[in-house]
């Protein structure tokens, strides 16, 4: 019994200190040519988007106007997941967003585009996180990024509580039962 409750609290730990990035940004970049199949960055620099595009956590992770690059080019036509990263900061401060997958479809003269990837920090406050990356291209050659990092659903300490309690109920309604 007592081996139940020490693995219990051994796994419900981890998950008390779980926290997602939560919140969007917007990055602008420009020079990117649409060849129809990929994205290409030219040169590969983007900038973080004003104060106003920085919302919860991402408004204390990154810096408005902030310089970062993009893995170019990301071709959307048969896109390998994780070979294409934004990366902000450096050190401490470090911000890579992983594209896992992409898929674009166009609209008059703009190419609209959805992926989705994981965002990771390097502040230790922050687990990874899953995000979406919508943006356009348009035939002038430039590129508007809208980041969002979704948040996972991450179960509340009083219900990972209520869970354990359960579970050591259990088990020793079980020892009851095998010792009887």
């Amino acid at each position: 019994m007592s081996s139940l409750v020490v693995l219990s609290a051994l796994a419900i730990a981890p998950a008390l200190h779980a926290t997602p990035i939560s919140g969007q940004f917007s990055v602008t970049g420009q020079s990117v040519q649409d060849t129809g199949s990929e994205l290409i960055f030219n040169p590969n620099t983007i900038n973080v988007g004003a104060a106003n595009t920085l919302q919860g956590d991402f408004s204390t992770l990154l810096t408005p106007g902030e310089a970062g690059t993009i893995t170019s080019p990301i071709n959307y036509a048969s896109y390998v997941s994780g070979s294409s990263e934004m990366i902000f900061g450096s050190g401490s401060s470090l911000l890579t967003l992983t594209l896992n997958s992409i898929s674009c479809q166009l609209a008059g003269s703009f190419n609209n585009c959805t992926g989705t990837g994981t965002v990771v920090s390097a502040d230790s406050n922050y687990d990874p996180t899953d995000f979406t990356l919508l943006f356009t291209t348009n035939t002038a050659g430039v590129v508007t990024f809208q980041a969002t990092a979704l948040t996972p659903a991450v179960p509340e300490p009083s219900t990972l509580l209520l869970l354990g309690t359960g579970l050591v109920g259990a088990a020793g309604a079980l020892k009851r039962r095998l010792t009887a």
